[in-house]
C-alpha cells in the first residue's frame, strides 16, 4: 500500500512541477541539469597576502604554502619596480618544503612563466600563473623568480626577516632571498611580497538516485 501511495505522490509531484526529473541508477539526470558551483572572477575565490613593504630586493623568493583546505592556485601579485621594462616571471613548486632545497633544481616543477610590466615598487603586479591543485593537508614549496632582476637596480623587491602568514584555508611561511635561479646567490631570511589567489575546491554534491528513493519507507 505504502508503494502505491509513494508511486502516485511522485507522479503528483513530476505533474505539478515543470521541469523535475529524477535520477536513474547510474546517477545521470534528467532535464535540466543540476548543477552549482561557486561564483568566482579571473583572480579566485579567495587570496591571503603576505606583505607588501619593501627594504631589499634581487630575483625572487622561496617560500612554503601549506593548505588546511582543498584548494586551486589561480594566480599570484608579485612587488615588481620599473626597473627594467618587463620581467619574465617564473613560478616553480615542489612536494614537501622549499627550506633547504632551493640550492639546486632537482625535485622542482615549473608551474608556468609569464612576462609582467611591474606595476611599482610595493604595488601589486598580476601573475598569471596558476592551475596548481592542493588537498588539504599538503605542504608545498615555492619559487617565484625574474629573469631580468639586476642586482643592486632592483626587480622583485623583498621583506628582510622570516614570517609565517594564514587565514583559516592556508599558511604561507617565507624563507630566502635569491639571484637569478638556479644557480643565483641565496639570502636567508627574506620575506616574499605577495598574493597567493586561489579557489576552494568543494566536494561534489550526492545525488539521490531513483533506487534510493525505493528504498525510503513512507508513514
Amino acid at each position: 500500500m505504502r508503494n502505491v501511495l509513494f508511486g502516485s505522490l511522485t507522479l503528483a509531484l513530476v505533474c505539478l512541477i515543470p521541469g523535475l526529473a529524477l535520477a536513474t541508477d547510474s546517477g545521470n539526470l534528467g532535464y535540466p541539469p543540476s548543477t552549482w558551483a561557486p561564483m568566482n572572477d579571473a583572480t579566485g575565490d579567495s587570496s591571503l597576502t603576505t606583505l607588501f613593504a619593501q627594504n631589499n630586493n634581487f630575483a625572487g623568493n622561496s617560500f612554503d604554502i601549506d593548505a588546511a583546505i582543498d584548494l586551486t592556485i589561480v594566480g599570484w601579485e608579485g612587488n615588481y619596480g620599473p626597473d627594467s621594462p618587463s620581467y619574465t616571471v617564473h613560478v616553480y613548486w615542489r612536494e614537501g618544503t622549499a627550506s633547504g632545497f632551493e640550492g639546486s633544481p632537482d625535485g622542482w616543477t615549473e608551474l608556468g612563466n609569464v612576462v609582467v610590466v611591474g606595476a611599482g615598487v610595493d604595488l601589486q603586479t598580476h601573475i598569471d600563473v596558476g592551475g596548481l591543485v592542493m588537498a588539504a593537508g599538503t605542504l608545498y614549496g615555492f619559487i617565484i623568480t625574474a629573469d631580468e632582476a639586476v642586482p643592486g637596480v632592483g626587480g622583485c623587491y623583498y621583506t628582510n626577516g622570516a614570517n609565517t602568514f594564514s587565514n583559516d584555508h592556508l599558511a604561507i611561511t617565507t624563507y630566502m632571498g635569491m639571484g637569478p635561479w638556479p644557480g643565483g646567490s641565496l639570502f636567508p631570511s627574506r620575506q616574499w611580497n605577495g598574493t597567493v589567489h586561489y579557489d576552494i575546491n568543494f566536494p561534489a554534491l550526492e545525488r539521490t538516485t531513483w533506487g534510493n528513493i525505493k528504498s525510503l519507507d513512507i508513514y
